[in-house]
């Protein structure tokens, strides 16, 4: 008896496992990972899905699998930065919400909150520091913004400075979105930023090892000095340095 052509057995989707889902978003982390060390150091134009295939250890088939091309994964480093970047100041912005969400809080219990949000701040001088490429790559968005930059603004920078601007706003007796609140907002946080991002530039202009004990200290108090002075508040009386209580 001759046997028939055997009928063709559809291709089904494989139910995915735990296992394989958890290596599945392994590679998608080194694919992103990869990624952002080549955008960093070429930036969007010159970086190629090749290249970042290459160094991702995987083929060009799977990059475009997950990403769907150069675009994709580009966003994709855009979110995965956004959200370690959201973890980072969702403390910062909730205490200011709550804060602010009391009308009955004085003017020095504001400045006192003010003062611990900015120590916060400086205190992430001490924390392990971003990798370069992400600095790079953040760097890069800010010099020429792509629709990269809608991202990390509207998810991090964007959320933090209507947050402090907030603040600003009530310590000033104006409107947080007011030009003037946003500019005098910005002025107070840029200190902090050119820290942050130009960490070994700054570090070799002071002489200093690390921003550690009193180092820190000094940034902070120079930092509040600076804040005053750009909110054009009168700076704190001789030996008093109000605090709102956070530890």
């Amino acid at each position: 008896m001759t046997k028939g052509p055997r009928p063709k057995v559809l291709n089904r989707p494989k139910r995915k496992t735990s296992g394989g889902y958890a290596r599945g978003e392994e590679t998608r982390l080194r694919i992103i990972t990869a990624a952002l060390d080549v955008f960093g150091a070429l930036g969007f134009e010159e970086a190629s899905t090749r290249v970042i295939a290459d160094r991702a250890g995987v083929n060009l088939a799977a990059l475009h699998y997950y990403f769907a091309g150069k675009d994709g994964v580009y966003r994709a480093c855009a979110d995965h930065i956004a959200a370690y970047g959201e973890q980072m100041i969702g403390p910062f912005v909730a205490q200011i919400e709550t804060a602010l969400a009391n009308p009955r809080l004085t003017r020095r219990q504001l400045r006192a909150l003010l003062r611990d949000i900015l120590d916060g701040f400086a205190d992430r001088l001490v924390s392990p520091h971003d990798p370069p490429s992400w600095v790079s790559f953040v760097l890069r968005e800010q010099m020429n913004p792509t629709a990269a930059y809608a991202v990390l603004h509207e998810r991090v920078s964007g959320r933090l400075i209507g947050a402090v601007a907030g603040l600003v706003g009530r310590l000033t007796d104006r409107p947080a979105g007011a030009e003037e609140t946003i500019l005098r907002t910005l002025a107070m946080l840029g200190p902090l930023i050119v820290f942050r991002r130009a960490r070994g530039a700054a570090l070799q202009a002071l002489g200093w090892p690390d921003f550690a004990g009193d180092r820190l200290a000094s940034i902070k108090a120079v930092q509040w000095d600076q804040a005053l002075g750009a909110l054009g508040l009168r700076p704190d009386p001789p030996g008093v340095a109000p605090r709102s209580g956070r530890r």
